[in-house]
């Protein structure tokens, strides 16, 4: 008899504050901009899976906008031109998506310039909020990271830990005053590195892990906190449970003191009536686990062929100052538009929930 893997509930996450409680509905385009933080999540899609099977059985599209190093000030964007024009390449291709939600996350790079740019960054935030304004998407602004404290031979991050801070409260305020949605990963992520230094390569970039780890930090940071799922004594129960990457939660109440078994899909597990009162957590299910990998590969696959429309590598000949040798192949890029479909009704098919079965009886004495 194999035996479930479960914890006790004994403490609640830390939870940034929202304007409002965060959802997702039919025919939203969700558009995630910023920097290397933005950009690499598409190269493990732990986040985004996350928000997909919780919005399963609504047609959502998710874009991946990131690049790394960038600014509120698109100077990452800018190619062979000066600031302006990668600040004007942001705000076109974002625009041009048609969002109606925007998940925006920037800081960590204009952090460097501590106090002395604090407020020049204040100012761009602004205007980048303004420039994507008529898009009338709902905002979400996330804080940067605070980099991990890995010891030598790695410099002491004590000061731009600070600097982080700092700009994190920014945003905070920024996202206040426009009532947009504030994810302080700052404060939910502190110290990433501690532990376990396979969360981050250099103590600010997260790793493949480090994205896991923080998924569900990161929905329930929006208030996506998931149902238990609620049991009755001696009642066999089959629940369609949407994947989840964390664990999920039991609960049965009025139950007798005594010794309970709890059956499901992968096995039992004995528990007291006050445990079942309180809420168990187990893991996913084999089932489960096998079929979410597959989900996040598929988003991931997606991902890629997205970021290669929209930035491929010989830009420079294809729409560049260098066009008027290759330019004839820029047609080819919107043949990946096809293929991106084609992946998101792959996704659509596997984000559908599991059906899980529970039963609940008496210990035997």
């Amino acid at each position: 008899m194999r035996i479930l893997s479960l914890l006790l509930v004994l403490c609640l996450p830390l939870i940034a504050p929202a304007a409002e409680k965060f959802t997702l509905k039919d025919g939203d385009r969700v558009v995630f901009l910023g920097n290397t933080l933005v950009e690499r999540e598409q190269l493990s899609g732990w986040w985004e899976l996350a928000l997909t099977t919780r919005f399963h059985g609504k047609k959502i599209v998710f874009r991946n906008l990131g690049w790394s190093g960038d600014d509120v000030f698109g100077t990452s964007r800018a190619g062979f031109g000066d600031v302006n024009l990668g600040f004007k390449e942001l705000k076109e291709h974002t625009l041009a998506l048609k969002p109606t939600v925007l998940i925006i996350g920037y800081g960590n790079v204009e952090a460097f310039e501590g106090e002395a740019g604090k407020e020049r960054f204040r100012k761009g935030l602004v205007a980048l909020l303004d420039a994507l304004a008529p898009s009338k998407a709902k905002v979400v602004l996330l804080s940067p990271i605070a980099p991990a404290k890995l010891g030598k031979p790695l410099p002491d991050p004590t000061k731009q830990i600070e600097n982080v801070r700092l700009y994190a409260q920014v945003i905070s305020e920024v996202a206040s005053d426009r009532e947009h949605t504030f994810v302080n990963l700052y404060e939910l992520l502190k110290d990433p590195g501690t532990g376990s230094k396979a969360k981050t390569l250099d103590g600010i970039t997260l790793t493949g892990e480090g994205y896991r780890e923080t998924a569900d930090t990161f929905t329930k940071a929006l208030g996506l906190e998931d149902e238990p799922v609620r049991l009755e004594l001696g009642v066999k129960t089959r629940k369609d449970c949407p994947l989840r990457s964390d664990m999920r939660k039991v609960v049965a109440t009025g139950l007798p003191k005594g010794e309970y078994i709890l059956t499901t899909d992968d096995g039992e597990a004995a528990f007291s009536a006050s445990d079942l009162e309180q809420g168990f957590m187990f893991r996913p299910s084999g089932a489960e686990s096998a079929q979410r990998e597959k989900l996040r590969k598929l988003i991931v696959a997606k991902n890629e062929l997205y970021f290669h429309r929209w930035r491929p590598q010989n830009v420079t000949y294809l729409t560049g100052f260098r066009k008027g040798e290759q330019g004839q192949n820029a047609r080819e890029i919107p043949q990946f538009d096809p293929l991106v479909e084609a992946k998101e009704k792959e996704i659509a098919v596997l984000a559908r929930p599991l059906t899980l079965k529970f039963e609940l009886k008496p210990a035997k004495k």
